[in-house]
């Protein structure tokens, strides 16, 4: 049925219950007029008005209080609206009469789980009959006729977070684990689930199934909200993306499609969920100042949600007083690809077709318009837009006859080009230099030309035998091999005049007179007379007309760090060096060229120096690539291809040590490459990842995801202690010892994950090549 703008129906309503503690669940009797609310140092019972909650009942009053009143969970029998049960913190399930007075209301104590219970709720038809999860991973049918359990189930699993009754089959009910699992049992059926499978890669912490359809919901510590359907073999139907843990969920009465959610963590909004549109919520409800602890629609009103909070309220709301978040994001968007592509799309704004007539015409469109702005209509998920996409232009297109457009292979998707990239790239086995030009070639063939010019690069600073780790900073031009350099030595060679013996080598000598010819770029010799006298080694004498040649004073960020920059002039600021060394000295004797006009005129220089001598040469720096290549890097992790960023890491070795790059970088770079080819199901290519990696967490991946849970051989309940085969309920290490020879195995131990029996590997394959059942119990292993 359509929703509307629900203006009518009751307001919310809220209500702080207690100062000392906060609710953990809540529950609805049959009439849906009371609700009850459990926690650790609450449990309550109250009515639900009109415009208020009334208290009616606090069943913990008195002196003799215990952890059985600490409840986790509350659920209300279905037949009897003065039943209630609890699990408690201690494992406790208690059945509570609200018919009788005092102690005595405390009717029933079960005391049979070992751990924490952590869910408990009635048959939905048989009113007797309930059924508690706990931590210990076993599920406890009562019967509240009797004092102890009728029927216990082994889930195989740490935790039992959630059970739900099946409103299709009424002895059919759900559990979900920690483990990630999800279980379908028959109540007659004790020693066997029915269906068992795998919903979410994290725990499971709650579980609802549809009123009208097939479908369980599952919510986890993945963030995602997975809708199942269970007709036959359980096949995902829609998956919903929130932005914490998911703690509740609950399907919104006389909607089939939409789904309310809270969070466990972060999150303290209550989301209605259109599961045909699962990237924004279809409403929302803003009013809790703390995590929401349980959620609850009263009986088949969709417009009324109860919920309780961390911060010790209870909450009444009313659907027409829900946030749309829809109608608050932006109808446009635009994107701008690595290729330089960008997609926009923008809401397509639909109008009502024209009639025959004019009055009708505008009074038609009129009210059409209002109703496709309304906020609760239930076209919300489908929103109609429109997709434009810009691409780039290829440069071989075809521009005529003359020019035709030469023949290009279909573009790969990214998908393709990182599957085959990571199963190409080599990260060892060969020098530097090779695997370099190895892995060149495969970003080539794949169109990763920018990894291609940084492979290039990694082998040319990095790959010949020139490289010394770690790079040493030159302080003189004699240990530098530079062409600049060459070039200016063999300059002075030919640039110096003849000066007597005994002259002053500042050149403030009246006596000699210097003549100085320009310089030419094939390096000709000054015209100059007399004898030469060779230039100490220690100063250096240039030309003025070759250094203004490279060199414009007026512009001098040109030189930065010894070397002379050749590009864009716009650029020169952002490159500038003004503090070196180099600047200083050159500032020193460069012509000041902010004197005015009239000294010039008073006092001209009687001889005007053609040749600029400079004492001493400021040490240049060697340029190192280790900054560059940490930049490169972080360019290519930014673009989206982490997967050259962190092999370009890997195949430098050592020499990566230079690099001045932090360590939690590359920590979130191992765990995003490995997470990305776990994705795509490369398990050999990231195992050699995690084998190549030098950070402690990247290395400890592997023994993590390697980890199989065993059982024990005799009672089948998982290993789950400290000291090895040693089972908690046998009591003995019977499931370490071999089944073939009955001694203790050490070394290499082969079990079969049926019986849960194995022994010596050798002991194995020499019984199996003659037997194909188990030694111990018969069992048809599949030994391989």
């Amino acid at each position: 049925m359509p929703d509307t703008l629900e203006d009518a129906g009751p307001s919310t309503v809220s209500l702080r219950i207690c100062m000392e503690g906060h609710a953990n669940a809540l529950a609805l009797n049959k009439e849906h007029n009371q609700i009850a609310v459990a926690g650790r140092s609450l449990l309550k019972v109250y009515s639900i008005d009109a415009e208020s909650f009334t208290e009616v009942c606090n069943m913990r009053v008195g002196k003799n209080q215990n952890l059985s009143y600490s409840s986790n969970d509350v659920a209300w029998s279905t037949l009897d609206s003065n039943i209630l049960a609890t699990a408690a913190t201690n494992g406790v399930v208690s059945v509570w009469d609200l018919s009788k007075f005092g102690r005595q209301k405390q009717l029933l104590v079960y005391n049979e789980h070992e751990r924490t219970a952590h869910t408990v709720t009635f048959h939905s038809t048989e009113g007797n009959i309930l059924i508690s999860g706990s931590q210990d991973g076993t599920i406890k049918c009562f019967d509240i006729r009797f004092d102890t359990s009728v029927n216990t189930y082994f889930s195989n699993s740490e935790s039992v977070r959630d059970l739900k009754f099946s409103p299709h089959s009424p002895n059919v009910f759900s559990a979900v684990s920690e483990n990630g699992t999800v279980q379908l049992w028959d109540m007659r059926k004790w020693d066997k689930c029915m269906v068992q499978f795998t919903a979410h890669s994290g725990p499971i912490y709650t579980c609802d199934w549809h009123p009208t359809r097939n479908w369980l919901a599952t919510g986890s510590r993945d963030k995602q909200i997975k809708v199942w359907n269970m007709d036959g073999r359980a096949s995902l139907e829609y998956t919903i993306h929130t932005i914490a843990v998911v703690g509740r969920v609950k399907w919104r009465p006389e909607r089939t499609y939409h789904i309310a959610s809270c969070a466990l963590v972060v999150d303290y909004s209550i989301h209605v969920w259109d599961i045909r549109r699962p990237y924004i919520p279809f409403a929302s409800f803003n009013d809790h100042t703390n995590v929401t602890t349980d959620i609850a629609w009263q009986g088949s009103d969709s417009h009324c949600l109860l919920s309780t909070s961390k911060d010790s309220s209870i909450y009444k709301h009313a659907f027409k007083d829900a946030t749309r978040p829809a109608l608050k994001a932006n109808a446009q968007g635009a994107s701008l690809g690595r290729h330089g592509d960008i997609s926009f799309a923008n809401k397509i704004k639909e109008y009502a077709i024209k009639s025959s007539g004019l009055s009708n015409t505008k009074s038609t469109n009129f009210i059409s318009r209002r109703k496709s702005n309304m906020p609760g209509n239930i076209q919300f998920h489908l929103d109609h837009s429109k997709m434009y996409m810009f691409m780039l232009k290829n440069v071989n297109m075809d521009l005529g006859p003359e020019f035709p457009a030469h023949d290009t292979t279909t573009e790969l998707r990214v998908h393709e080009v990182f599957i085959g990239c990571a199963r190409e790239l080599l990260l060892s086995g060969k020098k530097l230099a090779e695997l370099c030009e190895h892995n060149a070639e495969v970003s080539r063939k794949y169109g990763k030309y920018n990894a291609t010019t940084l492979w290039n690069f990694i082998k040319l600073f990095y790959g010949t035998k020139h490289f010394e780790p770690p790079f040493e900073h030159r302080s003189s031009f004699s240990n530098q091999k530079n062409p600049i350099t060459s070039r200016r030595a063999a300059q002075v060679a030919s640039d110096w005049t003849p000066h007597d013996q005994g002259q002053e080598m500042n050149g403030n000598s009246q006596e000699t007179q210097l003549e100085a010819a320009d310089a030419s770029d094939d390096g000709d010799e000054l015209a100059v007379g007399g004898k030469q006298n060779p230039p100490p080694t220690s100063s250096v004498i240039l030309s003025e007309t070759q250094i203004i040649s490279e060199i414009t004073f007026d512009n001098f960020e040109l030189l930065r760090n010894g070397f002379i920059y050749v590009g864009p002039a716009d650029l020169t600021k952002a490159l500038a060096l003004p503090d070196t060394a180099l600047h200083h000295d050159v500032q020193a004797v460069r012509s000041q060229l902010d004197l005015k006009a009239s000294e010039h005129e008073k006092s001209p220089p009687p001889q005007v120096p053609s040749i600029l001598k400079v004492s001493h040469v400021p040490p240049i720096p060697m340029w190192e690539p280790h900054q560059f290549v940490v930049d490169a890097l972080m360019l290519q992790n930014d673009v989206g291809d982490v997967q050259t960023a962190l092999t370009i890491l890997i195949v430098m070795g050592e020499a990566r040590q230079l690099l001045p790059i932090e360590d939690v970088v590359v920590e979130h770079w191992f765990h995003t490459y490995v997470d990305q080819l776990h994705r795509y199901e490369l398990w050999n290519e990231a195992c050699e990842v995690i084998n190549r990696a030098w950070v402690r967490s990247v290395q400890q991946l592997n023994q993590q995801s390697t980890v199989m849970p065993t059982n024990c051989g005799e009672c089948g309940r998982p290993l789950g202690g400290a000291v090895g085969w040693y089972c908690d309920k046998c009591k003995s290490m019977q499931s370490a010892k071999c089944t073939v020879c009955n001694l203790i195995v050490r070394g290499v131990y082969a079990w079969c994950q049926g019986c849960s029996h194995g022994g010596h590997i050798d002991h194995l394959q020499q019984y199996f090549a003659k037997h194909s059942k188990c030694a111990k119990c018969g069992h048809l292993c599949a030994f391989s």
